[in-house]
């Protein structure tokens, strides 16, 4: 049995780090004393991550406020509006506000950010994107003009280059794509998806991961499911462990990853709850699990993270162990 371990998405901004970044946008400290005090940061984030026993781990997306920003980071046409909240959460992002034809920005600094934490980490590092839909749910679209076909493909192009671009500075590419199972989205925006993930991952030899999280839908995971990706992800805590029954049932021989860590409520889970629902993917037939939080790691505090990754790897080692 192969099970392993990972942290999605981002890792929670201490105080100092949240002061220095403030600082270097007003111009009140120079670039590269904050560098300094950034990479210190990371190696603790690093060595967290190894001591933690993670297979897979991002480069924290420390230096990003949210996805939309990071996004936003790498998209000509773009620029960033007014706060909103971010689907169910006491989070809130910037609106991507597409202004004209989405283009890749040669000049963006995540590729940077991904460099550096490749020299930093021997840990397998992943690529953070947000999916197509979820990127149009986040925008406000005043070029396309709704034709969603256009946005999509243009989306995935600008994705596909930064792929190709940064493809020496990580092993797999995490796909956050939540919009998925969210009330409102329209059927026929789901079913193409499959084209537009093949357009964004083409000629892109890396392992991927789609991320889905807050809630689960029946009459969309089989659009899910269909997507050219190797690992499936979903929430399994909160409302959704008593849809796991259901849930076990669609993923024979399929690779999952399963956010068994709360990252919206500060109570630690019990590792026998863990073992449960990873025994349980096994026993229906899952090919391999991954195990982790089930978001952005933003809304809880950063002692609780740690305490809740502290947690996963024993619950990982109690299975291994039987």
């Amino acid at each position: 049995m192969q099970i392993q371990t990972a942290l999605v998405g981002s890792y929670p901004r201490p105080i100092n780090i949240a002061k220095v970044l403030s600082k270097l946008k007003s111009g009140k400290i120079e670039k590269q004393k904050a560098e300094k005090e950034i990479e210190k940061f990371l190696n603790k984030y690093f060595q967290f991550a190894k001591d933690s026993g993670l297979d897979y781990v991002t480069d924290s997306m420390i230096e990003w406020d949210d996805i939309a920003d990071l996004t936003t980071s790498f998209l000509k046409g773009v620029e960033k509006g007014a706060l909103e909240r971010f689907f169910d959460n006491n989070f809130y992002y910037r609106r991507i506000v597409i202004k004209d034809r989405l283009q890749y920005n040669e000049n963006n600094e995540y590729i940077i950010y991904l460099e550096r934490a490749r020299k930093m980490s021997n840990l397998k590092l992943k690529a953070v994107v947000l999916g197509p839909l979820t990127f149009s749910v986040l925008s406000d679209d005043l070029y396309y003009k709704k034709n969603i076909k256009n946005l999509f493909e243009d989306y995935a192009m600008v994705v596909n280059t930064l792929l190709k671009e940064a493809r020496n500075y990580y092993d797999v590419i995490e796909i956050h794509e939540p919009a998925i199972f969210s009330k409102g989205i329209k059927k026929d925006l789901i079913e193409p998806l499959r084209t537009y993930y093949n357009s964004m991952l083409k000629d892109i030899n890396a392992e991927t991961h789609v991320l889905s999280y807050f809630d689960l839908r029946f009459d969309r995971i089989n659009a899910y499911l269909n997507l050219p990706v190797n690992v499936y992800g979903f929430d399994v805590t909160e409302s959704n462990k008593v849809k796991l029954g259901r849930l076990y049932r669609l993923i024979k021989d399929k690779e999952v990853y399963f956010g068994v860590l709360d990252s919206r409520n500060t109570k630690l889970e019990r590792i026998s709850t863990i073992k449960r629902i990873v025994l349980s993917a096994y026993q229906k037939g899952a090919k391999r699990v991954i195990i982790g939080n089930s978001t952005f790691n933003d809304l809880i505090p950063e002692v609780i993270v740690k305490r809740k990754f502290k947690l996963l790897k024993r619950g990982k080692e109690m299975i291994l162990n039987g």
